[in-house]
């Protein structure tokens, strides 16, 4: 009797180190990550086709273009490491990134608003699963994602605030080197 609960306890103890269930988790994870990229870049692209300012329009494809090529990495690096093609998933209801949907008529400041608390949640995401994985090639591929999307963040917080500082005076006379000659 004692030598099977000394084996029962070794096995038990063995699934809790197993490197499966770890690669399983993260393998979730990263699946996760990919259709929450997925997502945004989507997201991106749709409020690109509906701006008029070519500058704007730009920017927000450039976005979706961005947040797809975290999708192409994620992917890219499940499949260097552990030699299998991660599932696409599609995630109807949101889990990680909340990207709430605008106001029929949001202004340019509701949509930034919105994005700016959707990289929020990426950037906590991503630092949670960071400190969550073993494995530490997984660690710095979220260590530097997070870093990213605190990248988009920073951005688009300056963009809200260019639209909404009221603007400043500055006549021609006040101008340096404003000259005749």
């Amino acid at each position: 009797m004692k030598i099977k609960k000394e084996t029962s306890n070794k096995s038990s103890s063995q699934k809790k180190s197993d490197p499966v269930d770890t690669k399983d988790e993260l393998l979730h994870t990263i699946e996760t990550s990919m259709a929450e990229e997925l997502k945004a870049s989507s997201f991106y692209k749709e409020v690109s086709k509906q701006l008029k300012d070519k500058a704007a329009k730009l920017k927000f494809e450039m976005m979706s273009d961005t947040e797809y090529k975290h999708y192409e990495l994620l992917k890219d690096w499940c499949e260097e490491k552990y030699d299998l093609i991660p599932k696409t998933k599609k995630i109807k209801k949101a889990k990680i990134v909340i990207i709430e949907k605008p106001k029929q008529k949001a202004t340019y400041e509701d949509v930034i608003k919105i994005i700016i608390a959707s990289e929020e949640r990426a950037v906590r995401f991503y630092e949670n699963a960071a400190k969550k994985t073993k494995n530490s090639e997984a660690k710095k591929l979220f260590e530097k994602l997070a870093e990213i999307e605190g990248k988009h963040v920073v951005q688009f917080r300056d963009e809200f605030r260019v639209i909404t500082e009221p603007s400043l005076s500055c006549g021609e006379e006040e101008i340096p080197w404003m000259l005749e000659v």
